[in-house]
């Protein structure tokens, strides 16, 4: 079969196309990212996206808009275009096979398939919502009226297994690299103390200051050598403002808080591969990939029932999904249940089949690439 070419269309390269599309360049397939602007987590080691140049008429509309500036940027998302004379080299000099939209709520999403459509492309849209859930008249006539157009939906975000499957659409897992082999994960028995991470902005939906907390009431820092590692994006006064309140709360801790703001991808590795687990307190996500991340690099894993990747994760096998609530009791049941080193070196070894069963690009290779599904 000849080699494919893909362009996606997104607002921007989050960090959960990383993997896949390093995996399609691998298999010698070509790969294009078109998006709006660059995130400050982004990691461009095998792709660079594509950067949308704005219509003349959406650049003066919105002229004043900075995309470093996060109200701004979610007004760019919505309302940008790409310009005609980018789309004609876009859709003339790549030619791409199949185009992947992230979304169909954004302009430039709809403006992309609309061409897709024009042109006789493949088109896939690409959502990050359940696969299995119930469906009102509306929703389910959408789906089924893409089907209409030739476009096929997917998602990595299974959902609730009770629930019936969305029409028109394919559940494709995260694909993601394992990044340490088993060796390294029993190694862990050797060193004392037990080693917490988490990621997230420091903004009040991803409970930073709540797992601190937790820690706190279930004597965590007791131990000396136990240690909570935070990685953040930390910019403008607002997240300051919350580093500053958990700073506050482990005053008597601090020795063994670390934090790590506003770091490159690769160095997130580097500390999730030193760590024992990683807890995701943050709810609703719709699909955390840092989940993912961890998972791959032999940890065991924690989040709330408030995130979609939470399908990921089997309680007592490879981690734990805590029940959401404002006091968090259930996140202490959970960590005083699991916090002993053998089992979390289990559940990361767990981890790593988990990666090597379920997250590799074969799923998405043969429904997007092969057409399987179709």
């Amino acid at each position: 079969m000849p080699d494919k070419k893909i362009l996606f269309v997104a607002p921007r390269f989050h960090t959960n196309q990383f993997f896949l599309t390093k995996q399609l360049l691998d298999k010698k397939v070509e790969v294009n990212f078109l998006s709006i602007y660059i995130g400050g987590s982004e990691n461009h080691k095998f792709l660079k996206p594509i950067l949308s140049k704005p219509s003349t008429l959406v650049k003066w509309l919105l002229k004043k808009r900075n995309s470093k500036n996060a109200v701004d940027r979610e007004t760019l998302s919505k309302f940008h275009i790409t310009s005609f004379a980018q789309c004609y080299e876009i859709y003339k000099k790549i030619n791409p096979d199949i185009i992947i939209i992230r979304n169909l709520r954004p302009f430039i999403s709809i403006q992309h398939f609309l061409i897709g459509i024009v042109l006789r492309k493949k088109v896939y849209l690409y959502t990050q919502n359940n696969y299995r859930q119930k469906l009102d008249f509306k929703r389910k006539l959408f789906y089924r009226s893409l089907k209409i157009f030739g476009v096929k939906h997917f998602t990595p975000v299974l959902g609730d297994s009770a629930q019936p499957i969305i029409p028109n659409t394919i559940y494709i897992p995260f694909v993601v690299d394992k990044m340490v082999d088993k060796e390294k994960v029993n190694a862990k028995n050797q060193y004392a103390g037990i080693q917490v991470m988490t990621i997230g902005k420091m903004q009040d939906r991803k409970n930073l200051r709540e797992l601190v907390d937790s820690l706190i009431r279930i004597n965590f820092f007791n131990s000396i050598n136990n240690k909570l590692v935070i990685a953040s994006e930390c910019i403008g006064e607002q997240h300051y403002n919350y580093l500053l309140s958990i700073k506050e709360s482990i005053k008597q801790h601090e020795s063994q808080v670390e934090f790590f703001l506003n770091v490159n991808h690769d160095k997130i590795f580097k500390l999730l591969e030193t760590s024992d687990l990683f807890v995701l307190p943050s709810h609703d996500e719709p699909a955390a990939f840092s989940v993912l991340e961890a998972m791959a690099c032999g940890v065991a894993v924690v989040c709330s029932n408030k995130n979609g990747t939470k399908c990921y994760i089997q309680n007592d096998v490879n981690g734990y999904v805590f029940k959401y609530t404002k006091d968090f009791a259930h996140l202490d049941v959970v960590l005083r249940k699991i916090l002993e080193k053998n089992r979390l070196v289990a559940y990361g070894l767990a981890n790593l089949e988990c990666i090597n069963q379920h997250h590799t690009i074969d799923s998405f290779y043969r429904n997007v690439i092969e057409n399987e599904c179709l």
